[in-house]
């Protein structure tokens, strides 16, 4: 009786034995294979970290994104015009530091960049304080047809190669009617199609007067210079008509 009682016994610890070792199996292989988990864990973000001071960035909405809200009171100037453009586009740096000048002016202190505030001639700079350029300079124009167009000069300049800087001039109309900046990439494309030639360019928004500056740059390398060709783009009340400087 002993001995029965004995086999069954045994034979019961090996039936739980062979359970747990089964169960073991079963832990030992998870569902979701660890190939697929390190895969999504790696997986290339839609935008790196340098991303975010490239004026690359803004380069690829900004023709299909108006901005609203630039009336305060039903009134506009260059500050507000530069505000709402600022905000929208805070991941160029230059942008951000003059959003935050233009947030609180007399308590503003960054000693890497100076702000040219020309309010009443409609026009605004924020530059860094670099050997090369990093800035953003804003202006506007009124329109024969009531409305006002608003420019957006970005100029991120490099340090040991100018092709591996950035620009880019941007326009907008702005009817008060709807208190809402329309892109116009037609007036942007026109001085990049004839910039085209050149290895680099850099724009002049007028501080005083109504005509864009633009200097289109042939660089030699070798001798770590450049030669310059100017041209104005004129102002006609309505748009521009660009013309090579004499």
């Amino acid at each position: 009786m002993k001995i029965r009682t004995l086999v069954m016994a045994l034979a019961a610890f090996s039936f739980m034995l062979t359970a747990c070792e089964n169960k073991a199996n079963k832990q030992e292989t998870p569902e979701t294979p660890a190939e697929t988990v390190v895969e999504e864990q790696t997986e290339e973000p839609t935008f790196t970290a340098d991303d975010v001071n490239q004026i690359g960035v803004i380069r690829s909405v900004w023709e299909v994104n108006p901005i609203p809200g630039a009336a305060v009171n039903g009134k506009t100037d260059i500050e507000r015009f530069a505000s709402v453009f600022c905000n929208e586009y805070s991941n160029y740096e230059p942008n951000l530091v003059l959003l935050n000048y233009l947030k609180d002016p007399k308590g503003f202190n960054d000693e890497n960049y100076r702000v040219d505030n020309q309010k009443s001639n409609g026009y605004i700079k924020c530059m860094g304080m670099f050997q090369v350029s990093h800035d953003v300079t804003c202006c506007y124009w009124n329109r024969n047809n009531g409305h006002k167009l608003v420019a957006f000069w970005m100029e991120k300049g490099h340090e040991s190669d100018p092709t591996l800087g950035d620009n880019l001039l941007v326009f907008y109309d702005y009817d008060p009617a709807t208190d809402k900046m329309d892109p116009e990439p037609k007036l942007s494309e026109a001085i990049a199609t004839a910039m085209a030639q050149y290895d680099d360019y850099t724009v002049v928004l007028p501080d005083k007067g109504k005509d864009i500056e633009l200097v289109g740059h042939m660089i030699d390398y070798e001798n770590d210079s450049a030669e310059n060709t100017y041209y104005i783009y004129r102002w006609n009340g309505n748009d521009f008509k660009l013309e090579k400087a004499k």
